[in-house]
């Protein structure tokens, strides 16, 4: 059984890594790409059409599989209530932020989102919940909190707000990642991401046509380094890296794939910094020592005493 199961796991590490380092470009590339080529709305319209129209064409040429069961309606309410939490609603708040904050903030409160992953399991699935936990909890915020009100040098807005609409945007991808996980044992992943695209396409499509339409992208002449950088967000980090983050929860569970998130603050910031796009900061480092020592306390198993009855 072991032999088996180890390559596997092996398989959902490399897919959730290779989606690591398409992030630590993407979120970079967007950062270049807002607001001066499209707005944040129109951005995540477009992302979540290229996703939609995607996975659907690809779905009509899966085989049918006797062995897996069809999706039923409330199965499908649940995979498309997944695609409002974890696409949708994720990258609103997510595009959002990063267009008014750096880009090695967003990587470094995107770090936390195993602890939200740990918090929401205790509030939802009444998981056990002990000192550790409530101090790393409490370290893991302050880690986002710290990053957030020093000061910041680069392309940034409002640093604060910013951070504040990715740290929601990492709830919500926690959330997503508890509810879809049993999904993806039972359909297709190809299916899974149909049904999710399509739900995420609904929700954003009021907030980001007018962008999209009037987007100087569209309307002006860009440079061919401006579309090889949208077509990097729209192929590799919109399809692919949402597909493999979705089927490596096959393999490994919610919990260690959100532990990867720890190695994109590193990755990220260094293409941040080659890129020009926000200076290294000490303030950067101090806050993920925080929120991965809250993330250590939170994983200290407690001392079993054994009791020896002498006779």
């Amino acid at each position: 059984m072991e032999t088996t199961q180890k390559p596997k796991e092996i398989i959902g590490h490399l897919m959730v890594l290779s989606t690591i380092v398409i992030y630590s470009f993407n979120t970079n590339f967007m950062k270049i790409l807002m607001p001066e080529w499209i707005g944040p709305h129109g951005l995540v319209l477009i992302r979540c059409t290229v996703m939609a129209f995607g996975f659907w064409i690809i779905s009509l040429f899966i085989p049918a599989n006797k062995q897996q069961a069809k999706p039923k309606r409330k199965d499908i309410l649940m995979m498309m209530l997944g695609g409002l939490l974890g696409i949708g609603g994720n990258l609103l708040l997510y595009i959002n932020g990063l267009n008014i904050t750096g880009p090695v903030d967003a990587f470094v409160i995107r770090t936390v989102q195993p602890i939200i992953v740990i918090a929401l399991a205790v509030l939802i699935l009444h998981a056990d919940f002990n000192r550790y936990k409530a101090i790393g909890i409490i370290l893991g915020l302050a880690g986002t909190l710290y990053v957030s009100i020093t000061p910041h040098t680069g392309v940034v807005k409002d640093s604060f707000t910013g951070d504040v609409l990715i740290f929601v945007a990492s709830v919500f991808n926690a959330l997503y990642l508890i509810l879809i996980k049993p999904y993806t044992q039972k359909f297709n992943s190809i299916i899974v991401m149909r049904w999710m695209s399509l739900a995420a396409f609904i929700l954003v499509l009021p907030f980001g046509l007018h962008q999209a339409l009037k987007a100087p992208l569209f309307t002006s002449e860009a440079p061919v380094h401006i579309w090889l950088e949208l077509g990097f967000v729209l192929i590799l980090a919109t399809m692919i890296a949402y597909f493999l983050n979705l089927k490596a929860l096959l393999y490994i569970s919610p919990f260690v794939e959100s532990v990867y998130i720890y190695l994109l603050p590193i990755t990220g910031a260094i293409v941040s910094i080659s890129l020009g796009l926000q200076k290294f900061s000490w303030h950067d480092p101090i806050a993920l020592v925080l929120i991965i020592a809250g993330f250590a306390l939170i994983n200290k198993k407690k001392k079993v005493k054994v009791v020896i009855n002498k006779s």
